[in-house]
């Protein structure tokens, strides 16, 4: 048997009869094996919703870029339709132009609307962004854009 170093007595290893200590970390090692895969179980568990949470951004993301789309054509069309002579076909023409180059498969169902009045012309751009969740529909997405009819002053 080891003598213990310590003045107070023997410690703990030498208390349980071997001086090696081979008995106590096989008790470790049974307390410890009931957490075997632990980590593996809160993988599992957590992955999913860190995967939910980056496929939500990335929605996110696909949204704003077609707001901004809509918002483009909208402005692109309120732009050609105010020049003198006004026109509501010119100016449904260049919205529908300018998402017919730019969003392609990001803004779908898309709709332009355009309204006029003797001093004003709004178009607005409506349609549904890109969806990365299957069976799922995109986010609404709703434009639009005022401006002001060119007029001769003298």
């Amino acid at each position: 048997m080891v003598r213990s170093a310590s003045p107070r007595g023997p410690t703990a290893l030498s208390r349980l009869g071997h001086a090696s200590g081979h008995r106590s970390s096989g008790v470790v090692r049974r307390r410890l094996s009931g957490e075997r895969g632990a980590a593996s179980v809160e993988l599992a568990v957590t992955f999913p919703v860190v995967l939910l949470l980056v496929m939500t951004l990335i929605q996110a993301a696909l949204w704003f870029h077609a707001r901004s789309i809509a918002l483009g054509a909208a402005q692109e069309g309120a732009r050609e339709g105010r020049v003198q002579p006004a026109s509501i076909v010119r100016a449904e023409s260049a919205a529908a132009g300018f998402l017919e180059q730019t969003a392609s498969d990001l803004l779908t169902d898309r709709t332009v609307t355009v309204a006029d009045s003797p001093t004003s012309i709004e178009v607005t751009v409506t349609g549904t962004s890109l969806s990365l969740f299957p069976g799922l529909s995109g986010w609404s997405v709703t434009q639009s854009a005022i401006g002001p009819v060119e007029r001769v002053t003298s």
